[in-house]
């Protein structure tokens, strides 16, 4: 007789011992009943073959249950018994009512499985609806996100000078690329009387729409405390206060402001913990515009150290923001002040728009195959000869 043997290692190794010592063949089973077996012998607790065994003892499939305690003599009493069995029993118990008994087990459990999987295919339908939806909610949002930005953008756009004043001994031209849709940098040329103007740039810190916010505070803050002021120092510590009353979010901003007498030529220059600015000469000699200044709005009562110098024609001045010396080429080395006295210094006797367009375009070739980490801003001045 075939046996299909459910227990636990220990026991199963000496339960079929004794069983096949009565001249049966154990099948040891787990998760499955072969259809060739005469009956099922379960010692202990068949644990998670419960289910497959009590259904096949509802099909007609002789089941002995053995206690797991005394499984070797149970063992002896039911191989002996079975021995005895009746050749009829045994051939009925491989008749084709047993094998159909045996199927029906296998179809219920196939229809079991496919009411399982319909079940799941139902959930995973509800769930890809309800993922779809949500996605259609996403891509509405985004696209809503993408006008505010652009938006957004526009408007920082009008904050930055759309003409430079012509009737000033100077020639002005820029270059602002935010690293996003909306940046940081902030630059501007205010003429504060007939006889002076101001050109400013500036760097707030992080990058998105925050900066962009404190750039649009910087403008305003920069047109009202400019008013009557001379004084670049003066200003700074003008906008470092207003700043620092406005500021809660942890923002600071860099900053180099020059006061320029469109008569004498006299610029007075202060910097806010802004990169040293330049100045090239006609003949391509270059100096920093270096001055001591804290950031603004970070703390307050703060000193700005104000220098002079007097402009001569052909002067041209280079300010900009960290994100020209900082972008870095495909070896990781900076473009730095000296990519910048390069580019400027190799095309002096230039106008100021070939000069702008010349340095952002060695830039744009020294930082080829890399992604860019920062706005770039370029504001240049050229003393002319006369109006």
């Amino acid at each position: 007789m075939i046996i299909a043997l459910f227990a636990d290692e220990a026991s199963a190794q000496l339960v079929a011992q004794r069983l096949e010592a009565k001249g049966h063949a154990c099948i040891l089973a787990e998760g499955t009943i072969p259809g060739e077996v005469d009956c099922v012998v379960v010692v202990g607790d068949p644990g998670g073959d419960g289910a497959l065994v009590d259904a096949a003892e509802e099909a007609g499939l002789p089941v002995l249950r053995l206690p797991l305690a005394s499984a070797p003599e149970a063992a002896d009493a039911a191989g002996w018994g079975l021995g005895l069995a009746d050749e009829r029993y045994i051939e009925a118990a491989r008749s084709d009512a047993r094998v159909k008994r045996l199927e029906d087990i296998r179809v219920k459990m196939a229809e079991q499985r496919a009411l399982e999987l319909a079940t799941a295919n139902e959930l995973l339908q509800d769930q890809a609806k309800e993922l779809k939806a949500t996605l259609s909610r996403l891509d509405g949002a985004n696209r809503q996100l993408v006008d505010e930005l652009n938006l957004a953008s526009e408007l920082q756009k009008s904050l930055l000078p759309r003409s430079y004043p012509d009737d000033v001994p100077l020639e002005f031209s820029h270059k602002f690329i935010p690293l996003n849709s909306i940046g940081g940098d902030f630059f501007d040329v205010l003429r504060l009387d007939d006889r002076t103007l101001a050109m400013v740039i500036a760097d707030v810190s992080g990058h998105g729409v925050g900066p962009a916010l404190v750039t649009a505070m910087f403008k305003s803050s920069f047109g009202l405390q400019s008013k009557g002021l001379r004084s670049p120092a003066a200003l700074m510590a003008a906008l470092n206060a207003e700043l620092g009353g406005i500021l809660t979010t942890g923002h600071y901003v860099t900053a180099f402001a020059a006061i320029i007498d469109v008569e004498s030529l006299e610029m007075r220059y202060c910097s806010a913990g802004h990169p040293n600015q330049l100045i090239f000469k006609a003949d391509g000699e270059s100096r920093e515009l270096a001055t001591m200044g804290f950031l603004l709005g970070m703390m307050a009562d703060m000193d700005y150290e104000e220098k002079s110098l007097v402009l001569d024609p052909g002067d041209t001045l280079v300010f900009f923001t960290d994100g020209v010396i900082e972008s870095p080429d495909a070896k990781g080395e900076l473009f730095g002040r000296e990519g910048i006295q390069r580019s400027v210094s190799g095309r002096m006797g230039s106008g100021v728009g070939e000069l702008s367009d010349g340095l952002f375009s060695d830039l744009l070739s020294w930082t080829e195959g890399t992604e860019a980490s920062d706005d770039i801003t370029i504001l240049m001045a050229q003393v002319i000869e006369s109006l």
